[in-house]
């Protein structure tokens, strides 16, 4: 695999588990570790190869199609999941940004239902949303390794 590209793996998975935990706990993300985030996708945009800026606008365009779903059903969806979806657009570009993305979702609709079926919740319950872009991040990378 691509040094850049291992880099880049490492940077969003660092940032996801710090923002899965702050989700978590207080049900909100930190924006100035996003910056960072931000910060090193535009430096590894110019230093990589594998990322073209085209690539890193669409990545960062699905974060902010999330962010305008936040705001048109007045804030049912966190817009610190979109912000934070941007971010990892921008690191990964279009298509892996929306395979984690897919994946988060899946995994996430998964546990609502079962803890529902288990009645610990019910469909007003709010679960935090970031937690489940971890197993969604995995799954992408290991579907690109191959």
């Amino acid at each position: 695999m691509d040094p850049i590209k291992s880099v880049r793996f490492v940077l969003v998975f660092i940032v996801l588990v710090i923002e899965a935990v702050k989700d978590f706990r207080k049900k909100e993300v930190d924006i100035p570790v996003l910056g960072i985030l931000v910060v090193a996708a535009m430096v590894m945009i110019f230093l990589g190869k594998d990322i073209s800026v085209s690539n890193a606008i669409i990545g960062l365009a699905e974060g902010l199609l999330l962010i305008l779903v936040s705001v048109m059903t007045k804030g049912q969806i966190g817009m610190g999941d979109g912000i934070l979806l941007a971010a990892c657009g921008l690191m990964l570009g279009g298509k892996d940004n929306m395979v984690m993305f897919f994946f988060a979702c899946l995994s996430s609709a998964i546990v609502s239902v079962l803890i529902m079926i288990i009645k610990k919740a019910d469909k007003k319950t709010t679960i935090p949303f970031v937690p489940f872009m971890i197993p969604g991040f995995l799954i992408m990378v290991l579907l690109s390794l191959g």
